[in-house]
């Protein structure tokens, strides 16, 4: 941690601004500690989430819903101080949040031991560019854990570990602003503000704006993060049969290109190198990643029993990443040496996506049934290359560097380059039925898929199209008016982008089941527990006649099994826990040729890991007085490489945090890793896997003042 007398000093005088991007989600989120419903139908209490819909795009609670989902609430964001997504799936079993230095080219956030892909108000948010991390605009994340083709199959296609899907702040019926400023460890500087107005008297139409900047300096020597978004959202007809919101999102990231540091010098080898140690030319240019989209949303009720919803997406997004790069893990130029080549990665997305579903409800006999069936649309036009210098720029002993070669761009043909074209289509039909104590939920998407890639360099397109039926069955039964037991199976099938086939491209198919229980009692203690099995069959892996492992061939298979469990006690008074543990082994099902064997547990996902937060609050319906909170997030080791030649070790970090709030302002004190730990994480998307420096003990005061 680098935090002087002079930032403290600063920090403490920050007290007397009106702020903070944790702090104004506190002003604004605290009408959270009373059961309320969002205008999409969730309704939330407090850290118990009652109702939610991304599972399955209907008002279902999740006592009724099988499959495994999870919310982080309003009010566990702002009472832990989360100041990104990674941080918030803390408090989620068997989630793992992209690294916080990572260049946003790509998104790595893991739930069951596979990628899972962010989506942003119920559509796929590709790539996740310019600042994934915004948290301003944020209002509650839902999380739905395994494939499910049903109802999400745009980008490339069916997401594989699960969604998170980032649900935003809608305009509301009155007026407020809130203003910002969160400041703290490492020059963490973050203004932010949010402001909602009614634009008629009626209050028909709403408008929205929130965003944030930050500017912060790193545990990792000479990193500097800029970074900001901002989302203004107008609603016209609120509160009618007929309602249409407009909402955009701008977003740039800008920072040096993170590698993270080899295994060999950090969990492995007879040294061990700084883990401050920024590999690559100081004064490399910054890389950088922005996003710019805009929805359009339209509900209409026809009646009390049957509605529709339309949504329509349009965004652009550009990538720089600029690096000076080794590419082994072990030293291959001397006893603590390495080689290093220039490499410049540009890239450019244009993505569209249309959904539609209409949703009824109805009654046969003694059964209750709501129904739902649309159709949607994707099209995203993805354009990348990658250059690297065949030869190296240079040697650095990176046990003790001292003068690095200087960048520059690098000369001659792309060795990796695309233009690809990935479409998704579908038509769906869901159907959930209740007759007394059993909910049956039954789907079925016919799915197509089509991805056309074309490299100028191989001289080569690739070309899929596929068509296939997806079905999806589950089944809750009550065994008590407080506990549950559920089941359920489904499919899914995706492309891969970033993937440069030496044979012909095929699909990959997934598949899930899970069982268990969940429960929500009258003494306040809800939650899940769950046992799945994931399998994945036509996955790309590294050809073996590749010289240059730049090339796949579809021949991978996967699988992924454990357990879950995710709680929550609120007994009514002041005490909130949350705890959540997950068990999880994700491994090769089938040997990589002249690669790793069967049975090889895949890089990046501990065998064990969950966390636990307990809060204490005095504070009354209004909002007013003082709470405190504390909690400890650990995991077991976990595979840096794909052979399992090198691995972290496992570690725990302790989070604390406080806040007073007084009629309309509040001020938040947030501790992460109070202890200032010491642990490595696996930083796998970097060739054969890395080891990223965890980060140190970190204090943020958030002051905010809504009026």
């Amino acid at each position: 941690m680098k935090f002087s007398h002079g930032q403290a000093a600063l920090l403490l005088a920050g007290t007397a601004l009106w702020t903070g991007t944790v702090a104004a989600q506190n002003a604004v989120q605290l009408e959270a500690i009373t059961l309320y419903g969002s205008d999409d139908g969730a309704v939330i209490d407090g850290y118990r989430a009652v109702t939610a819909t991304s599972a399955t795009k209907t008002e279902t609670p999740l006592k009724e819903t099988p499959q495994s989902v999870v919310i982080v609430t309003p009010q566990m964001l702002g009472d832990q101080g989360v100041t990104s997504i990674a941080e918030a799936l803390k408090n989620v079993s068997g989630a793992q949040g992209s690294a916080l230095l990572q260049t946003p080219a790509y998104e790595s956030t893991i739930l069951r031991g596979f990628q899972a892909e962010i989506y942003r108000d119920g559509l796929t948010s590709y790539l996740n560019t310019g600042d994934p991390n915004a948290m301003a605009g944020v209002e509650r994340i839902e999380v739905l854990k395994g494939p499910n083709a049903i109802l999400y199959g745009g980008g490339v296609g069916t997401p594989l570990g699960g969604v998170v899907n980032i649900v935003t702040r809608k305009p509301q019926d009155r007026d407020f602003t809130t203003l910002g400023l969160t400041y703290g460890s490492n020059g963490y500087t973050e203004p932010s503000f949010d402001i909602n107005r009614r634009l008629t008297g009626d209050g028909t139409v709403l408008f929205r704006m929130n965003g944030s900047y930050v500017r912060s300096g790193s545990d990792v020597d000479g990193i500097k993060t800029k970074r900001y978004s901002l989302s203004p959202s107008l609603t016209f007809g609120h509160g009618t049969d007929t309602r249409l919101t407009v909402d955009g999102y701008v977003s740039k990231w800008k920072q040096q290109e993170y590698q993270a540091l080899p295994a060999w010098g950090t969990v492995a080898g007879d040294f061990r190198l700084s883990r401050d140690l920024y590999i690559g030319d100081p004064d490399i240019p910054d890389s950088h990643t922005s996003t710019r989209k805009v929805t359009v949303t339209l509900d209409h009720d026809f009646n009390d029993n049957w509605s529709s919803k339309t949504q329509l997406r349009y965004g652009k997004n550009e990538v720089s990443q600029t690096t000076q790069i080794i590419i082994s893990n072990a030293p291959d130029a001397g006893a603590s040496s390495w080689n290093l080549y220039n490499s410049f990665v540009p890239a450019k997305q244009t993505e569209f996506s249309l959904s539609s579903s209409i949703e009824g409800r109805l009654t046969t006999g003694a059964m209750e049934h709501r129904l739902l069936f649309g159709a949607d649309y994707s099209r995203i036009d993805d354009w990348s290359l990658m250059y690297m210098d065949m030869m190296p720029v240079g040697t650095v002993d990176l046990l003790n560097p001292s003068a690095w070669p200087s960048w520059s761009m690098p000369q001659g043909l792309a060795m990796t380059d695309g233009d690809a074209t990935y479409k998704t289509a579908g038509g769906f039909v869901q159907v959930q039925s209740t007759l007394g104590k059993l909910h049956l939920l039954g789907g079925v998407r016919l799915a197509h898929l089509g991805m056309e890639s074309v490299s100028i360099n191989y001289a080569r397109t690739d070309t899929i199209s596929e068509t296939r039926i997806l079905p999806r069955i589950g089944a809750v039964y009550d065994l008590t008016d407080q506990i549950s037991a559920f089941a359920s199976y489904s499919e899914g099938m995706k492309a891969n982008p970033f993937t440069f086939y030496s044979g012909s491209p095929k699909p990959e198919y997934s598949r899930q089941a899970e069982a268990g229980v969940k429960f929500d009692s009258g003494a306040g203690l809800s939650g899940s527990l769950a046992a799945f099995r994931i399998e994945r069959e036509n996955v790309p892996v590294t050809n073996p006649a590749d010289p240059f492992m730049l090339t796949s061939i579809p021949e991978g298979q996967q699988m992924s099994k454990g357990f879950e469990a995710d709680v929550v006690w609120q007994p009514g008074g002041p005490w909130k826990l949350i705890a959540n543990y997950a068990y999880t082994h994700a491994e090769l099902t089938a040997d990589i040729p002249n690669g790793a064997p069967a049975g090889s547990t895949l890089p990046g996902v501990p065998r064990h890991s969950g966390g636990l937060w307990l809060d204490y609050d005095t504070r009354e319906a209004g909002g007013e007085g003082w709470r405190v909170g504390g909690g400890i997030h650990a995991v077991s080791s976990a595979n840096i490489d794909q052979m399992n030649l090198y691995k972290t070790a496992g570690y725990a970090t302790i989070d604390l945090s406080a806040s007073y709030t007084h009629e309309i302002a509040s001020v938040a004190l947030s501790i992460k890793n109070l202890t200032d730990r010491d642990y490595f994480t696996p930083y796998y998307r970097y060739l054969d896997g890395r080891a990223a420096r965890g980060e140190g003990r970190k204090v943020l005061l958030n002051v905010s003042k809504t009026f």
